[in-house]
């Protein structure tokens, strides 16, 4: 399992997550390259991983179907390079409206945690 804690800056991720990305997902490491799969000649090396996103961000309305979702490239940027680290399994709880710092920003946290402790649940009872 692999468990990771990031801010949303500037709708992505930091730049020092996007290296730690870059230094670890590597050709016949991580992933191998092979022209004969045609157009999708990159395969992970490793499979069946789950992957845990804890995430905040200033603002709100990130989630699928919510007004912001368009400018969500942490999450999204996050799950897609999992993959080349064998994960399977991505899971995003986030708090939101940190730059608010009202009751809305209370409750998204109180919101988060309640699910974090849920899926630490699930996740000790499954096979992933």
């Amino acid at each position: 399992m692999i468990v990771i804690t990031s801010p949303m800056y500037n709708y992505g991720m930091p730049a020092v997550l996007k290296a730690w990305f870059d230094h670890v997902i590597r050709i016949n490491k991580t992933f191998n390259f092979d022209l004969s799969r045609g157009d999708f000649p990159l395969e992970p090396i490793f499979s069946g991983k789950t992957l845990v996103l804890l995430s905040s961000t200033g603002e709100f309305g990130f989630k699928r179907g919510g007004i912001r979702e368009h400018m969500d490239h942490l999450g999204t940027h996050i799950k897609v390079l999992s993959h080349y680290l064998g994960v399977e399994y991505f899971y995003e709880i986030r708090s939101e409206y940190q730059e608010f710092a009202d009751q809305r920003h209370q409750d998204s946290l109180e919101n988060a945690k309640q699910h974090t402790i849920a899926l630490a649940k699930r996740l000790s009872n499954s096979t992933h």
